[in-house]
């Protein structure tokens, strides 16, 4: 992990940019302590390591200033609990009571439609259209969830895909 550096901006920029900008201070902070995961002893077997490079002392960090009050960004951005929407909550456009209605019968109907026609489905399969009838049947499965869960939209959207799905596989 290399370390993080802390930098001074200049609080203006030079209106002249052939002037050499004021001298910035770095300094080195160290990063918090990082956790660690008791680590399980699996291999018995001795790993050989190398010894790290050498680093010239001209590309040696400077010395940290004896100034602490500097601002360092944090690892994570802050909590925000109003952001985070409960996992259980659906969220879907407003449909009046008929239309929901009707998307619900429209969407058992093509449910039932297409596992009718994947039943009637007889010849023999190759490897590609098996791996269709496979989606399709994917397909059915998250669509009755979806409509179990109240979403119905989605359940509906599911169902159109394995619909045209599987006329795609009868027509073949």
């Amino acid at each position: 992990m290399a370390p993080t550096i802390a930098v001074e901006l200049p609080d203006e920029l030079p209106e002249n940019p052939e002037t050499p900008a004021p001298e910035v201070v770095r300094a080195t902070v160290e990063p918090p302590p990082v956790k660690a995961k008791p680590k399980k002893a699996t291999h018995t077997a001795v790993k050989k390591t190398t010894p790290p490079a050498t680093v010239p002392a001209a590309a040696a960090p400077p010395p940290a200033p004896t100034n602490n009050n500097q601002t360092v960004a944090g690892l994570r951005p802050p909590h925000n609990p109003s952001s985070e929407v409960p996992p259980d909550i659906a969220i879907a456009a407003a449909m009046p009571s008929e239309a929901l209605t009707k998307q619900k019968e429209s969407t058992a109907q093509i449910v039932d439609a297409t596992e009718n026609s994947l039943k009637n489905l007889s010849r023999q399969l190759s490897d590609e259209e098996k791996a269709m009838k496979s989606q399709i049947q994917s397909y059915l499965l998250q669509s009755r969830k979806a409509t179990t869960d109240g979403d119905f939209e989605r359940a509906f959207n599911l169902a159109k895909k394995a619909q045209l799905l599987a006329d795609a596989l009868i027509k073949k």
